[in-house]
């Protein structure tokens, strides 16, 4: 009889199901493969090698059916967990156990004393402890300890260090000098003594030395010890300079002076120095630079104007003027300006000084002179304020000339008319003498005014007339000074500046300041003088463009070729300017080969 079929299926055979008679054919299939399974997975290979525990029996198979039990007992060092130390084969061939062993510990090690113990990971069986010692201090004894297995348990494996205190022996003597430290056999680490030198002797290095570890050399004093040595330094001399603190003149080491200039001068280098060992300064003394005019030149015979009276101390900048003055009996040795410049150099300009007024030997006509005296000196007969007798002929009075300031004779040169008694008065009842002769001009007689006598003084052209132009007799004495006629100058010309006053023309000993426009500076002297002679002394300056100038930001530096560009504030111009500059070189050097082609043909 054939099992039915159902709709739409398909009907399968189970293999062995009418040979066994089994009714159900998937109750069969089941009961087959689990006897299957139980053949083929039902046995555990060797257990594991555990770390914790070992066989309580010697093991020689190597194949072990399912639910196979065995028994273990923990190793040496380790303790056991639970009762159950057993592993058993299962069904899926593996072996089947929980840990039941423990490392054992070691007891605790405590504290060091004056050093530290360090636990790696734990106290338990096959764990490591080191050892260091504080500072100042040397470990005796092992560095580490591993906790081992020690007869029936654990322990660690070396006894415990000690940490011992460094020692240092007694420090060194130094010759002419001592230290602070007692008289002791060893110092602890630490400890100091401190070196002191006998008298003169100064202390080079460290006065202090301590008990230390170097280079994990324990025990050793540190730094070196000082020696004692003598050191002197001699006072330095820096010219224009004053001594602030620190007066010697016998300095020992680290002894210390503090300059400072002197007014017109900059200090350049350490205003402070010391003694050192070496016996020198250190740093070197600085130097004192000057930076304007100080010590006012001695002009011989002179004096300066009182006006402007400089005295000693004072500084004067570049372009400062002074002008001086001879004394009575003197006059200017040249006609160029009585001044002196402070020059850019920080010197004053050269000076011509005064020379002696001398008054030459008169000649006198229709009389004879009445001078006993020799001459002494030919180059200069008659010297300022001499009085010179002389007596006309036919009189018995003498007459009398004086030496006057100006090199002339007061009254001007001695004179007899012939076959008269009159002198060289003016006029007898007015007792004037005839008026002062002045410089670069002339006077004229005018016309009177109840029979006052009146000169009229004029400069010669070029000159300018510089006091009263008229003077008259009165009371024997003339109305005023006489006047001078004092030389003009043209206004200077200076391009890219500009001048301190600016007028179209300036009377001699005016001074003008010259102030160059930015960029340029003074060529010359900055401060010049209307001379005598209607010309500037010193020479008028320049304004130049300063080539080694500081360039303004965004000029990009460009100062070469100036002739052709100036500093521009933006890329694109400088860029244009540099290529002008370029062209015109090239223009140059083009002419130079023109120059030498047209040389080459004329000499062929």
């Amino acid at each position: 009889m054939h099992p039915p079929r159902a709709p739409g299926g398909v009907l399968r055979a189970w293999p062995f199901s009418r040979l066994c008679g089994v009714p159900h054919p998937t109750l069969f299939q089941m009961t087959l493969v689990a006897s299957l399974l139980a053949t083929v997975l039902g046995r555990c290979g060797p257990p594991p090698a555990l770390l914790f525990a070992s066989p309580t029996k010697e093991l020689n198979e190597t194949e072990f059916p399912t639910n196979t039990v065995l028994r273990y007992t923990c190793r040496p060092g380790y303790i056991r967990l639970r009762s159950d130390q057993t592993l058993t084969c299962r069904l899926n061939g593996q072996w089947k156990y929980e840990v039941f062993c423990a490392k054992k510990p070691c007891r605790n090690p405590g504290d060091l004393p004056h050093g530290t113990i360090e636990i790696k990971t734990d106290l338990a069986f096959g764990s490591k402890i080191e050892f260091s010692c504080s500072e100042g201090y040397n470990l005796i004894g092992p560095t580490s300890s591993v906790c081992e297995i020690k007869e029936k348990g654990v322990d660690w494996s070396t006894p415990f260090p000690v940490c011992e205190i460094i020692k240092c022996t007694s420090p060194p003597d130094i010759s002419n000098g001592k230290h602070s430290g007692r008289d002791e056999d060893f110092y602890t680490y630490g400890s100091s003594v401190t070196y002191s030198c006998d008298h003169p002797y100064s202390l080079v290095g460290n006065p202090s030395i301590s008990c230390m570890v170097v280079n994990k050399t324990a025990g050793v004093w540190s730094p070196s010890p000082p020696t004692c040595e003598r050191i002197i330094c001699r006072q330095p001399i820096v010219q224009y300079a004053n001594i602030v603190s620190g007066f010697g003149p016998i300095y020992t080491l680290k002894d210390s002076i503090v300059f400072s200039c002197q007014k017109g001068f900059v200090l350049r280098g350490s205003s402070l120095i010391r003694c050192e060992a070496d016996n020198k300064w250190d740093p070197s003394p600085p130097v004192c630079e000057q930076r304007s005019c100080v010590d006012l030149p001695d002009i011989p015979n002179a004096h300066w104007d009182r006006n402007k009276w400089p005295s000693e101390g004072h500084v004067y900048s570049p372009g400062t003027v002074l002008k001086y003055y001879c004394n009575p009996g003197y006059r200017p040795a040249t006609y160029e300006p009585t001044t002196v410049i402070c020059q850019s150099d920080f010197k004053w300009s050269p000076f011509k000084g005064c020379k002696k007024v001398c008054c030459p030997r008169p000649e006198v006509k229709n009389g004879r002179s009445m001078e006993t005296k020799e001459v002494v000196n030919i180059d200069c007969p008659f010297s300022y304020n001499q009085v010179f007798h002389y007596r006309c002929d036919g009189e018995t009075q003498r007459r009398t000339a004086t030496c006057q300031s100006n090199g002339a004779w007061r009254p001007s040169a001695p004179f007899c008319s012939q076959g008269s008694h009159s002198t060289t008065f003016v006029s007898h009842h007015q007792g004037c003498y005839l008026p002062p002769a002045i410089a670069h001009g002339h006077y004229t007689k005018v016309s009177s005014y109840f029979s006052t006598p009146s000169f009229e003084y004029k400069c010669d052209e070029g000159y300018k007339l510089v006091g009263q132009n008229t003077l008259s007799c009165k009371d024997s004495q003339w109305s005023s000074e006489a006047p001078q006629c004092k030389a003009q100058c043209l206004q200077p010309n200076i391009e890219n500046g500009k001048l301190s006053v600016n007028k179209s023309q300036y009377i001699e000993s005016e001074n003008v300041t010259i102030h160059c426009d930015s960029g340029f500076e003074v060529k010359g002297s900055q401060s010049i003088m209307c001379s005598e002679k209607g010309t500037w002394y010193p020479e008028v300056p320049k304004c130049e463009w300063h080539l080694f100038q500081e360039v303004p930001e965004g000029c990009e530096q460009v100062v070469i070729g100036r002739k052709y560009m100036q500093c521009l504030t933006s890329p694109g111009e400088v860029q244009m300017a540099l290529q002008l500059y370029k062209l015109s070189l090239e223009i140059e050097l083009l002419r130079l080969q023109i120059d030498k082609a047209m040389q080459s043909t004329q000499g062929s």
